[in-house]
């Protein structure tokens, strides 16, 4: 009987339609008629198959018409793709890495510089708190920075959005002041919330590829006369050329009563936008962030260089200079200038 099904499906199959001979059906209906009961006609397997064949169809046009994954390769020294753009492979990387539950991601850049040494501290807002302690601050200390975020919903807005929680502390240690007890002079803290929009804008070769809008609160957790804090609303427009990567981010701060504001004037100093660039040669990333208030009556701003390196796999080393207003909060409104070396744990890219 076996035999003669064979024979039946060899006629049917050299008869049947152009669109049925493909390998998928070809190989469905061999492998049904070589394990069917002796009851199955040959025409219940071609329905089968058919079917099948439909299904495959269906499953193979969704996955094509789906965004495709930027081919990425993992190799001993780390993350290769055949996309040149670092934003996107590490947009894809954070996506992937996000699968797994309760995953944290880095954020702003990690870093502990180790050396971090200042012109002259500042320590007019102390005194200000305790006039009866004698305040004494080194001229180095150690500053770091921990950023981590994690993704709380994907593909809002018909795909186009994604929704983000974020924390970062940025600490300033008085790590040898021994006579002092090695205090921290003074640590920020900043949760923000935010969707991240795509893009894919080009103007004369500079690509616009995310728009994040958002909610940042931002203090430094003390009480009486150091204490500091702001909310700001902001937009952060991310543009890309060649090894170029670009942000500006302007903010409007979100009132307060004039009883509970601790530093009312403190967007006089740190300014109404940040506009920040990366640049990234072999291995070597070299970033720079401005920030201005854009009054050339009483102009405040701040700049920050920086350049991380490799030392080994996971760790880079970090040189940071910083000059101008809001390093710290503490310091909003006096003027620092700043320079040290450390580690970096992860940078922007």
């Amino acid at each position: 009987m076996k035999s003669v099904m064979t024979t039946v499906f060899l006629a049917v199959f050299i008869n049947a339609p152009a669109a049925q001979a493909n390998k998928y059906f070809d190989d469905c209906l061999a492998a049904q008629v070589a394990t069917a009961d002796d009851s199955i006609t040959i025409g219940q397997l071609r329905q089968y198959c058919e079917a099948e064949q439909s299904q495959q169809a269906m499953e193979a046009a969704t996955e094509q018409a789906a965004p495709q994954p930027v081919d990425i390769t993992v190799t001993e020294n780390g993350v290769e793709t055949k996309d040149e753009s670092a934003l996107t492979r590490r947009i894809f990387l954070e996506k992937k890495e996000a699968r797994n539950p309760f995953v944290l991601l880095p954020h702003k850049p990690n870093y502990i510089i180790l050396s971090n040494n200042m012109s002259s501290p500042n320590v007019t807002p102390f005194e200000q708190d305790d006039p009866n302690e004698n305040f004494h601050f080194q001229p180095w200390e150690t500053k770091f920075q921990i950023s981590l975020k994690t993704p709380l919903a994907y593909g809002l807005f018909n795909d186009r959005a994604d929704l983000f929680v974020a924390y970062t502390n940025r600490s300033f240690w008085q790590q040898f002041n021994t006579d002092s007890s090695a205090p921290f002079r003074d640590s920020n803290h900043e949760p923000e919330i935010w969707l991240a929009f795509k893009n894919d804008y080009e103007l004369f070769g500079i690509k616009n590829s995310m728009i994040r809008t958002g909610l940042s609160h931002q203090s430094n957790g003390q009480s009486g006369k150091l204490s500091r804090s702001w909310n700001r609303l902001y937009a952060d427009f991310i543009f890309e050329h060649g090894n170029w990567y670009y942000s500006f981010k302007p903010w409007l701060r979100v009132a307060e009563s004039r009883e509970d504001d601790d530093n009312p004037d403190i967007d006089e100093y740190m300014g109404d936008f940040e506009l920040s660039a990366l640049y990234q040669a072999g291995n070597h990333n070299f970033d720079v962030m401005l920030r201005n208030n854009l009054d050339f009556g009483e102009n405040y701003g701040a700049i920050q260089l920086g350049w991380s390196f490799p030392i080994s796999t996971n760790i880079r080393g970090y040189l940071q200079w910083f000059n101008g207003y809001g390093e710290s909060l503490i310091d909003y409104n006096a003027h620092s200038n700043s320079i040290g070396f450390g580690i970096q744990l992860s940078d922007w890219l």
